[in-house]
């Protein structure tokens, strides 16, 4: 019989006195109804999600709770040390590491930890990695659909940081996405004819993985308008990339050619060249230029009128021109101390930083667009912990 939420109250109300009797009765409480492990699950999914006070509250009773399991069960050294380490999550740092907490529940405890993947998923879009492992089809296909979202190519598939090894056939029912992004994975794929049922495909994304060489079939994507490859395995020389027939199309790591500038290709060129050092920092996209080989500020920049950003750092340049001043969306330029311009020209809300007075935004990401349908995500935890009336 499933613990009532009333019952989960009381006992929530006893594992946070810190008393040693009131901890032993909870866990005697618990122990009767056989429900201790699933108490556990719950009482730490809700903690991995919870903000503020509610999570102080709960990882109180997540402590008295494991110290007495820890008791109970003559826990050696080395385990009580891993179980104690999951009183230090927090779901507000920039890697939380929710697998982490995962395995080690199920590895020093032998708890089934996929309902606690599905929650964590519902509520935050973490462990999707894991669930896609370990999960059922049914799993996959309801996380699958819950990460499309409509992208700026049109329906697009977020397969990213997935710990990926190879292109899933549980996409297959997906022919009609527009954009696929694959990135942060470990794909080592030679050819991408897994994907030619998706005709429709005008974005693939295959950044941060570990490629050795452009893939083979891209022409078996007709309507593909961008393949990013950058930070994979190989690089392409400057004269190699303007020379490759996708280069309109192409985003890769590149290698300058010894004795050129920048300066010395035409408008064209450049600005084919510029968008492989374009990148979306979370707050809007930034040119990174810093150690370029440049000699003036290049006008294809003109080409890319949404940059919020622009980095040029470390270039021997003398001046910004004054178009670059007035460009529409550009917020923030960074450029070292002895650059000149004139102030009189600058677009409302453009500022010019010298000398290091502060650093770029780092390359980095949106927030996920998909994470709002995930409300429609199936998963529950087997027992219900309230928090109404517990806390002030």
């Amino acid at each position: 019989m499933p613990l009532s939420t009333k019952a989960a109250s009381n006992i929530l109300r006893l594992l946070h006195t810190e008393d040693e009797r009131n901890g032993a009765l909870a866990f005697r409480l618990l122990n009767g109804q056989k429900v201790t492990d699933d108490f556990l699950l719950s009482l730490c999914g809700n903690f991995m999600v919870a903000r503020g006070e509610p999570r102080l509250f709960l990882r109180q009773c997540l402590r008295t709770l494991l110290r007495i399991i820890i008791a109970e069960r003559h826990c050696p050294p080395r385990q009580e040390e891993r179980l104690l380490w999951l009183l230090n999550y927090d779901p507000e740092q920039a890697a939380p590491h929710p697998e982490e907490f995962l395995h080690i529940l199920r590895n020093e405890m032998a708890m089934e930890t996929l309902p606690l993947a599905r929650f964590l998923f519902s509520r935050s879009g973490h462990c999707a990695s894991l669930l896609f492992k370990q999960g059922d089809a049914s799993d996959r296909a309801a996380m699958l659909a819950n990460r499309k979202y409509e992208g700026a190519y049109g329906q697009t598939l977020d397969l990213s940081r997935m710990q990926l090894t190879n292109i899933p056939d549980d996409i297959r029912p997906f022919t009609q996405l527009h954009g696929i992004d694959l990135s942060h994975n470990s794909l080592r794929l030679s050819d991408v004819f897994a994907l030619q049922p998706f005709s429709h495909l005008r974005f693939l994304n295959l950044a941060y993985n570990r490629l050795e060489k452009i893939p083979e079939g891209l022409h078996l994507l007709p309507d593909l308008q961008e393949i990013d490859l950058r930070t994979n395995s190989f690089k392409l020389r400057i004269f190699e990339y303007l020379r490759h027939p996708l280069k309109k199309i192409l985003k890769v790591s590149l290698v300058m050619e010894p004795g050129f500038t920048l300066s010395q290709f035409n408008n064209q060129d450049l600005g084919c060249i510029l968008k492989n050092w374009i990148y979306d920092t979370g707050q809007g996209q930034i040119l990174n230029l810093s150690g370029k080989e440049i000699r003036s500020v290049p006008e294809a920049i003109q080409f890319y009128p949404q940059l919020a950003f622009l980095d040029l750092r470390n270039v021997p340049i003398g001046f910004l021109p004054l178009w670059i001043l007035r460009m529409p969306n550009l917020r923030e330029i960074y450029c070292d101390r002895g650059v000149e311009y004139n102030p009189a020209f600058c677009r409302k809300g453009l500022i010019i930083y010298r000398d290091k007075e502060q650093d770029p935004p780092a390359p980095g990401e949106n927030p996920a667009p998909w994470l709002s349908n995930l409300a429609n995500f199936p998963a529950e935890l087997p027992v219900t912990i309230p928090m109404e009336g517990l806390i002030g």
